[in-house]
């Protein structure tokens, strides 16, 4: 009688066992939901930020005809350190600047259409225009 060889699944199973079991009770894994895990970076955060500011400028200026001239119109909630300041604001576009606390000297910038007699914003430290409508640009942060 010939002896049966092991088929490669029969194999292959229980490693894939053993590697699935050490996933999930992996630490790394545990914390993937915890704040300690991932933590923004400054310029993400502003750069999310602004992405929130623009589609708030958007709902204005669908509801009024025009774009806010402050943060404040906008209802928006800002993170702990940051800071929005509408630097231009008309019926045709808007302009914004964001900060942060952790990061002085240096900013992101965004525009959406045109302010009439404006250029695109730039940058605070490396004096980067803005060029594409909408997408935030920021300094090199640390």
């Amino acid at each position: 009688m010939l002896a049966r060889r092991p088929s490669s699944a029969t194999l292959i199973a229980p490693v894939l066992l053993a590697l699935l079991a050490l996933l999930v009770t992996s630490p790394a894994v545990a914390q993937t939901g915890s704040a300690a895990a991932w933590r923004a970076t400054p310029a993400s955060l502003l750069k999310g930020t602004l992405r929130g500011v623009a589609a708030a400028q958007t709902r204005h200026h669908t509801s009024r005809g025009t774009y806010a001239a402050s943060i404040s119109s906008l209802g928006v909630a800002l993170e702990p350190g940051v800071r929005v300041d509408i630097l231009a604001a008309g019926p045709d576009g808007w302009q914004g600047r964001a900060t942060h606390r952790d990061q002085p000297g240096r900013s992101c910038v965004i525009f959406v259409g045109r302010v009439e007699e404006r250029e695109s914003p730039r940058t605070d430290e490396d004096r980067e225009m803005a060029g594409e409508a909408g997408v935030p640009l920021c300094d090199r942060m640390r």
